[in-house]
């Protein structure tokens, strides 16, 4: 079998790429690093377009092709990992799970939410308390980015995003619960039962005058001023984990 010793072929350039958000969307893929995330779009079922693998690392099963061996130094040097990777993936976005026509239980919508570590957290957020969608309301960060897939750890295979130019109007007709530093109702009264779009906002820029508008209530997480405020991924899992302890499913 040939072993890729090159920075420079091809298959490795590609992956190098797909660092850059326009590359991902313009080739309609994005690249995931290391065995455990490579193992977890297996069992979720995406589609590869390719797959390198470190020489002398076993070759995982059920990709559908041949992967590629690469020369360890040459693997590291398009690695994005500080540690290297014993493997990477180019997968197809469109074998994401595909976002609900209508919501039915939980969803989680971000306003504006552009850092991608923050929208990775929210979507393992999202796949721990069993929310059924996160909407992205632009300017979102792109969850297919190296850093959203490292901080989602497996969630990106299994809970859909729907990006939305207006997330008051992505499930118009659902209750939309909304969630502020400055909000009326403690979070932990609200009722969260039957459809329900949880919407937060940016840390600085907030929620945008749309979703307050639509929203039914708009609540708050008490906390002592120790702080200023929360990290919009920490007031994300706080409020999933109320949501799903007021559904009965914790």
């Amino acid at each position: 079998m040939d072993i890729i010793r090159s920075t420079r072929n091809p298959r490795l350039q590609r992956v190098r790429s797909l660092t850059r958000t326009a590359a991902r969307r313009d080739a309609g893929v994005f690249a995931i690093e290391g065995e455990d995330l490579v193992d977890a779009a297996l069992r979720a079922g995406c589609v590869f377009e390719d797959l390198l693998v470190r020489e002398e690392t076993p070759s995982p099963q059920g990709a559908g092709l041949t992967p590629a061996v690469v020369q360890g130094d040459v693997l590291d040097a398009v690695s994005a990992l500080g540690s290297g990777s014993r493997q990477i993936g180019v997968v197809r976005i469109d074998s994401l799970p595909q976002a609900p026509a209508a919501l039915t239980g939980l969803g989680l919508a971000l306003c504006g939410v552009g850092d991608p570590g923050n929208v990775g957290t929210l979507l393992r957020s999202a796949a721990a308390f069993d929310a059924d969608v996160v909407v992205l309301g632009a300017p979102a960060a792109d969850p297919t980015a190296p850093k959203a897939i490292r901080a989602a750890m497996g969630a990106t295979f299994t809970v859909p995003t729907l990006a939305a130019a207006d997330v008051a109007n992505a499930y118009p007709d659902v209750r939309l619960v909304a969630l502020d530093g400055h909000g009326d109702t403690d979070v932990a009264e609200v009722d969260f039962s039957g459809p329900v779009l949880l919407a937060l906002g940016a840390e600085r820029e907030g929620l945008p005058a749309s979703v307050r508008k639509r929203a039914d209530v708009i609540c708050r997480i008490p906390q002592s001023a120790r702080a200023e405020s929360l990290n919009v991924a920490a007031a994300g899992a706080i409020a999933l984990a109320l949501a799903f302890r007021s559904r009965g499913d914790g």
